[in-house]
């Protein structure tokens, strides 16, 4: 089977991309999963009854599908079959025709549960999202509030109600059966209190001071620029410095009126990137992360010629999922493999 490997920030998208706006808030939203940050907020249009992605017209319902198809067809795990179908079936069934609904009260919302995939699973995030209908110059749009979690299946089944905690629902079913709330005056935000339990997450003001010091450097313009992964770690490895900083872990610096140094630069391209939680060993930086869902590969568009060699063994080796070389388990990196389709 040929290799693939799973990209979540894949800079060969950013390539064929002429908005470099986008680009940069691509960037900003990226930084924004990799730092946990407690809550990120998404706008979904409404048209032609489905909710759509901001600027779009496709139903992110099929955005959603295609995901789904291209993840199974180069993933072809099964441990994650379920939960990615019960995505689409949640959205499907519950979340898209709720909200769409032009009979469905204003402030409504839905819940919608995340729990990290079982061993062997890509999905390592924990979170949830809060889907609430608004409206904004008489036009109905739909608000995404997303939330780091530190519950598991067994606290959510003791703190909502309706649920057995003794039998908690799997990540798949939680996926497939979106909670519906039709109470419009209970807030998002009291919702995310009943749920929060203290962990480890950036809060959002301190994102946006870190996030104010990073776009200030010339890392994103150079990102830009050359669009690789050496620039790209540079900025991952510079957030984490800026990250550490905020927290007190190292000596304070202005880096807004020290700008950084070219050898600083390079220094932040060569370093080994902090992993995140990824489905894959020996991970990190401009390869992979774990993804949020399965809508992160509905534009991937992608063919694998043939396996590349194994580093430890150096044959070329049939590649198992993710491209694991079979003979030694271990992550094959071939880029010269990896090429877009035409």
């Amino acid at each position: 089977m040929p290799s693939a490997e799973l990209l979540q920030y894949n800079v060969e998208f950013d390539r064929a991309e002429s908005d470099t706006g986008f680009i940069k808030t691509q960037i900003e939203s990226y930084l924004r999963e990799r730092l946990n940050v407690l809550i990120s907020k998404t706008e979904y249009h409404i048209t032609d009854d489905h909710l759509v992605r901001k600027g779009k017209r496709e139903p992110f319902i099929d955005s959603i599908k295609r995901g789904r198809d291209v993840i199974q067809s180069l993933d072809p795990r099964s441990v994650d079959f379920d939960r990615e179908a019960a995505e689409v079936i949640g959205f499907e069934q519950t979340i898209d025709p709720f909200l769409s609904n032009p009979e469905t009260p204003l402030g409504s919302k839905v819940l919608s549960i995340s729990l990290r995939g079982e061993e062997g699973s890509k999905y390592g995030h924990n979170f949830y999202d809060i889907f609430t209908l608004r409206a904004r110059d008489e036009k109905r749009y739909v608000e995404l509030s997303r939330y780091s979690s530190a519950l598991e299946a067994q606290e959510y089944a003791r703190r909502l109600p309706g649920f057995d905690p003794d039998n908690p629902p799997s990540a798949a079913e939680f996926l497939a059966n979106p909670i519906v709330i039709t109470d419009t005056f209970i807030t998002a935000e009291q919702i995310h209190e009943m749920l929060h339990e203290e962990h480890d997450y950036t809060a959002p003001v301190e994102f946006d001071n870190i996030w104010s010091i990073v776009s200030q450097q010339d890392l994103i313009d150079t990102y830009i620029l050359r669009r690789n992964g050496r620039s790209l770690n540079a900025i991952l490895n510079f957030t984490d410095k800026v990250n550490g900083d905020s927290r007190g872990r190292v000596d304070y610096r202005d880096y807004i009126n020290q700008p950084l140094s070219r050898r600083e630069i390079s220094i932040f391209e060569e370093s080994p990137v902090r992993q995140t939680i990824g489905p894959c060993p020996g991970k990190s930086g401009a390869d992979i992360n774990s993804p949020f869902s399965v809508s992160e590969f509905a534009d991937m568009d992608y063919k694998f010629d043939q396996p590349g060699p194994c580093r430890k063994c150096g044959e070329d080796v049939s590649c198992g999922p993710c491209g694991i070389c079979k003979n030694c388990d271990i992550q094959i990196r071939n880029e010269e493999n990896f090429k877009k389709a035409a």
